[in-house]
């Protein structure tokens, strides 16, 4: 029978990425390893650690980002050590707990080189097959180091070329600057230092540290997604890191808010409270958090509704909020493959328009203005049904049949039908049938207004408001000459019958 064959691979891991994992799986399978043992350090004997994560956290995205691989496996037995980590320590306690399998230690070129100077080299050198990987750029001497190993401890020396170049100093310093790390490590550790603003500046933690005693778990999952995204988006598009960085963070600062707070933000009749916390969140950012960059305060009020005169930066993070890797709405593909910005932003907007309309919600009039600001259309929304509630009205002999598409111009509805009976048992006969056939559709009248008199009769379906004349009410108010020549009037019938 076989030996098993464990690999140890000892380091800091702060943080663990991309490099390290193909060297070990690189390592694993050109040796045929059973396993391989990621050991974390606690205090290096050689070096001391950076600032940025705690332990935990470290231990929590190692043991994230070794599960890309099932041989794969994280050791703590440093971690718990008292003082300070040497590998021979380490080596004795996994020969003791692994007995009868064979040993292999991963190491870089520069420690090869210093192996001589470590505790107890002899006793490593029998416990363990040094495994050496040789970085591409190194001065080099790795042949010769693994030859006076050989020769004055005896030890099994084995060399293989590095897989990646990568280095946790660099993820470090892209973290800090607020530079994307997409492809440095794991998905899952990404997404773990974004929750948690690992290796981020000290200003930063303590805002993730407020944030997570202020909003719900889920609230904050949604909102690293977003900073990641937010980073990714400033990247792409060339705009500030750093104030795409904290606008994201804080876009949503507020949304734990009980609705007598976010009241005061109100600026429509009646209040949408679902948009209120962005305004409240500009506010609560500036006197909470110390936030006094006009900029980024901007972003936070406009990731919601959007305005017309958006910069950068406030597409940036209303994208990042639209478009972060959790959400799956139909069309959030087609947004994030947009060429521009302004691409992007046009369908995010539209989409959103079309989702509030759907909820049968009145779009704010901010969101209609970021919209005409990129030169968008809105679909005609309701368009098929409305020209069904126009054929209902003209099969009951209504007259003077208009449909009026005034979407892109009020938040009162999508579409106004205007259309005239000839007396007041007619005026109501053509709102009963309407209520009638409509419900046969699966149309739902929300509002009626007007019955008893019947001289002008309003039935609102959400999307469309249809006015049922009186002939001398018609004549009185003449509602339709408000859009009298506009393209967007349509007379029932469209073609004879």
């Amino acid at each position: 029978m076989e030996k098993k064959k464990i690999a140890v691979f000892g380091g800091t891991f702060h943080p663990i990425h991309n490099g390290h994992l193909a060297l070990a799986k690189h390592a694993a399978d050109a040796l045929h390893i059973d396993e391989v043992l990621f050991v974390i350090d606690r205090i290096p004997p050689h070096k001391e650690l950076a600032e940025g994560a705690t332990d935990a956290e470290r231990l929590d995205i190692l043991r994230l980002s070794v599960q890309v691989d099932p041989r794969f496996r994280a050791e703590t037995m440093e971690l718990e050590r008292e003082g300070k980590s040497y590998t021979v320590d380490t080596l004795r306690e996994l020969a003791e707990r692994e007995q009868g399998a064979e040993l292999f230690f991963f190491m870089g070129s520069d420690m090869l080189k210093s192996f001589h100077t470590w505790r107890m080299p002899e006793q490593i050198a029998k416990l363990a097959t040094l495994v050496c990987t040789i970085r591409t750029g190194q001065s080099g001497g790795e042949q010769d180091a693994a030859e006076t190993i050989r020769q004055t401890y005896g030890a099994n020396v084995i060399l293989l070329d590095e897989v990646s170049p990568l280095s946790s100093t660099l993820v470090r310093e892209r973290i800090y600057r607020a530079e994307p790390i997409t492809g440095l490590v794991p998905d899952a550790a990404a997404h773990y230092i974004y929750s948690h603003g690992c290796y981020m500046p000290p200003e930063i933690r303590s805002c993730y540290e407020r944030l997570r005693s202020e909003l719900k778990p889920s609230r904050m999952e949604h909102t690293a997604y977003v900073v990641e995204t937010a980073i990714g988006l400033a990247a792409r598009f060339g705009v500030d890191p750093v104030k795409a960085r904290i606008a994201s963070l804080l876009h949503d600062c507020a949304k734990s808010f009980p609705d007598e707070k976010l009241l005061p933000y109100a600026d429509t009749v009646p209040p949408v409270l679902p948009i209120l916390h962005a305004a409240a969140g500009a506010a609560y950012a500036r006197t909470a958090y110390g936030i006094d960059d006009p900029d980024v305060l901007n972003a936070i009020r406009l990731h919601t509704t959007g305005d017309s005169g958006m910069t950068a930066l406030d597409k940036v993070v209303y994208l990042a909020d639209m478009t972060e890797q959790s959400r799956s709405y139909e069309g959030v593909e087609e947004i994030r493959r947009a060429d521009t910005l302004d691409e992007m932003m046009r369908l995010a907007l539209l989409r959103s328009i079309c989702y509030i309309k759907e909820k049968g919600g009145d779009v704010h009039p901010a969101t209609l203005r970021a919209l005409n600001d990129l030169g968008g259309k809105m679909e005609r929304y309701g368009e098929k049904e409305t020209l069904q509630i126009c054929e209902i009205l003209y099969d009951k002999k209504a007259n003077d049949i208009l449909a009026l598409h005034i979407g892109d111009k009020t938040i009162i509805a999508d579409w106004f039908v205007i259309a005239s009976g000839t007396s007041v048992t007619h005026v109501r006969a053509l709102c009963d049938e309407l209520e009638e056939k409509a419900a046969d559709l699966g149309l739902e009248i929300k509002r009626k207004e007007g019955y008893e008199d019947a001289r002008w009769i309003v039935l609102d379906f959400g999307f469309t408001l249809v006015h049922i004349f009186h002939p001398e009410e018609r004549a009185y108010y003449n509602i339709e000459r408000l859009w009298e020549g506009d393209d967007n009037m349509i007379r029932y019938p469209i073609s004879d019958k």
